[in-house]
């Protein structure tokens, strides 16, 4: 099991993540160069079918689309290309070689969508005036609060 858990000493309206971002590749043998970048801004978003990334990041790592796709928020139907990632938040929780979407982000570098939240348990606490967040990876068992 694979977990991160982070704790705020008072209340948050959005939870973000440190990650390192690289690209994927379907054969990382055939990789002739390591390219990350890190982030303190990836945003989890239960409300986001789909993990995107900002065109920043992927002009920053070169990434070449894979291909193309359509991206349905708030301005309506955009046409998206489609790059492969990784991803590492800590020391142990990775998404390796997953095609995410790429979109002109505002307030953050990656939004982390139910695509990947899917893979794992998620809970927010918010306790005494604290935000606790933990993800763990893969699913261990349904949570219930009494």
């Amino acid at each position: 099991m694979e977990k991160i858990t982070q704790k705020y000493k008072n209340l948050q309206d959005g939870i973000t993540s440190h990650c390192i971002i690289m690209a994927g590749h379907k054969n990382p043998s055939e990789l002739k160069e390591l390219r990350y970048c890190e982030t303190d801004q990836a945003l989890w978003d239960t409300g986001a079918t789909n993990t995107i990334i900002s065109t920043e990041i992927a002009e920053e790592l070169h990434l070449t689309p894979i291909k193309k796709s359509a991206i349905s928020g708030i301005g309506g139907l955009v046409n998206s290309n489609v790059y492969r990632v990784n991803l590492y938040f800590g020391k142990k929780v990775r998404f390796e070689n997953i095609e995410v979407l790429a979109s002109d982000l505002e307030d953050c570098h990656l939004i982390i969508g139910m695509d990947l939240i899917n893979k794992g348990d998620f809970a927010i606490t918010n306790k005494d005036g604290e935000t606790w967040f933990s993800f763990r990876i893969p699913s261990q068992e349904h949570l219930e609060f009494d």
